[in-house]
């Protein structure tokens, strides 16, 4: 919701009143969904890509169906653009892709391929120099619920950067028999294709087959060029300095560099309220579902591409942190023991083997939504890598969260030493910089 649009929506709040919305309805399929992932938690471990897409799609209905409520006009405008209206609740939140959409920076693609009785449809893509986003439908004459994919790939004549994905989407109901969700690349470095002809690979696993697309699609427009401004301006929180070197605004998001002084006593593990806001005030904050993306000291914003302010500032009040001795979990898995980590106590090692580890925090340090990985890959006393192949993440009825990590091979010798990466300690302050006069 845009913070300019207040009075309109409180104008709108007696007529909004009276549209009946389902949401005991909601309440019912959001409680489901959190009793089955606890069920498929004790069951056996899951991968990371299955568990997140259930507690995903509980949230993302619950916040779309909140959202519909107070802004249909909103919803409304990226439902009438063809093809789009099944997309609404993946895109609803983030003001740079209403944005692209109202700008026609949106390809719309109608790419089909058929394989056993499943069709996949790449209905529309989104591609600038940080990412692709690509829109895809599944259907089958029967219901596709137990559909998943497997394994995702994109392939172009020149390479494509290493990059996160992430894919999901809603999760059918019980006679659906199609599947709208989408698929986000972001890539490592900023990249151009010189050649706009692409080929999505796609695994699924459906009705107990093994489905393996590989589907041709050419775009018909390149992507607009970034608008980089270099500022290199040291700030400091709570004695903690950093140098904000350079913004680049791209369509799909803004890409913020920082570079960390060396003589910091704690390690920045991430902003958490990292925002650019304009003279009225207008905020464009992290990434959709509340997340900031990062790569190498690289946080990326929602994008402000289209808009021409007068002036526009970076704001940042609250960051991730702790000191840096303790930044660094060392855990020995055949005793069970963690030998360093944060001094709060609040992470416990419940069971351990060589093939992984079950780790808890009892207090999310008054944060309810922390549901972040807290590391990922990490190596052994002799330097050899040990990589997590999955992860499982809960929060039990007493707010206790569970993070089941398996690892790829246990031939690793005593102790592991991970890095952190999220956890939820902060530090606070008051930063301002002026991108544009």
């Amino acid at each position: 919701m845009y913070e300019k649009e207040e009075e309109k929506l409180l104008a709108m709040k007696d007529q909004l009143d009276k549209i009946h919305l389902p949401l005991d309805e909601a309440d019912e399929a959001i409680r489901q969904g959190f009793d089955r992932a606890k069920r498929e938690k004790a069951r056996s471990r899951k991968k990371r890509n299955r568990i997140w897409s259930l507690v995903a799609a509980a949230l993302l209905f619950a916040t779309f169906v909140t959202s519909i409520r107070v802004s249909p006009a909103f919803a409304n405008a990226i439902a009438a653009i063809p093809g789009m209206e099944r997309f609404v609740d993946l895109i609803q939140y983030d003001k740079g892709l209403d944005a692209i959409l109202k700008n026609d920076y949106y390809q719309k693609v109608d790419a089909a391929q058929t394989k056993d009785g499943l069709t996949l449809t790449i209905d529309g893509v989104i591609l600038d120099e940080t990412g692709m986003y690509i829109y895809y439908t599944m259907k089958s004459p029967e219901a596709v619920k137990g559909l998943s994919i497997q394994k995702v790939d994109l392939q172009n004549e020149q390479e494509v950067p290493p990059s996160g994905i992430s894919y999901g989407g809603s999760i059918p109901d019980e006679k659906a028999n199609e599947w709208a969700s989408e698929i986000e690349y972001n890539f490592g470095e900023p990249t151009l294709f010189e050649n706009l002809s692409f080929t999505l690979e796609m695994d699924v696993s459906f009705q107990g087959k093994e489905i393996s697309f590989s589907l041709p699609f050419e775009l018909q427009e390149n992507v607009k060029p970034g608008k980089t401004f270099v500022l290199n301006e040291e700030v400091e929180i709570d004695a903690q300095k950093f140098t904000i070197r350079e913004i680049t605004i791209y369509p799909l998001r803004v890409a913020v560099k920082i570079a960390f002084d060396e003589t910091n006593t704690k390690k920045i593990l991430g902003f958490e309220d990292m925002r650019l806001e304009d003279e009225r005030g207008e905020v464009w904050g992290s990434i959709r579902n509340g997340l900031s993306g990062r790569g190498d000291d690289t946080y990326f914003l929602q994008s402000n591409y289209f808009e021409e302010p007068k002036k526009l500032y970076l704001r940042i009040n609250k960051l991730q942190a702790l000191d840096k001795d303790e930044a660094t979990l060392i855990i020995d898995t055949e005793k069970g023991e963690i030998i360093n980590g944060p001094k709060d106590g609040r992470l416990q090692v419940m069971e351990a083997s060589k093939s992984g580890v079950h780790i808890i925090m009892h207090d999310s340090g008054g944060d309810p939504m922390h549901t972040y990985d807290i590391f990922t890959t990490g190596e052994d006393v002799i330097g050899k890598v040990v990589r997590i192949s999955s992860t499982g993440m809960y929060v039990d009825e007493n707010g206790t969260r569970h993070w089941d990590l398996t690892f790829e091979n246990t031939n690793y010798t005593n102790p592991l030493r991970f890095e952190l990466t999220n956890y939820p300690n902060y530090i606070t302050g008051d930063v301002t910089v002026e991108v544009k006069e």
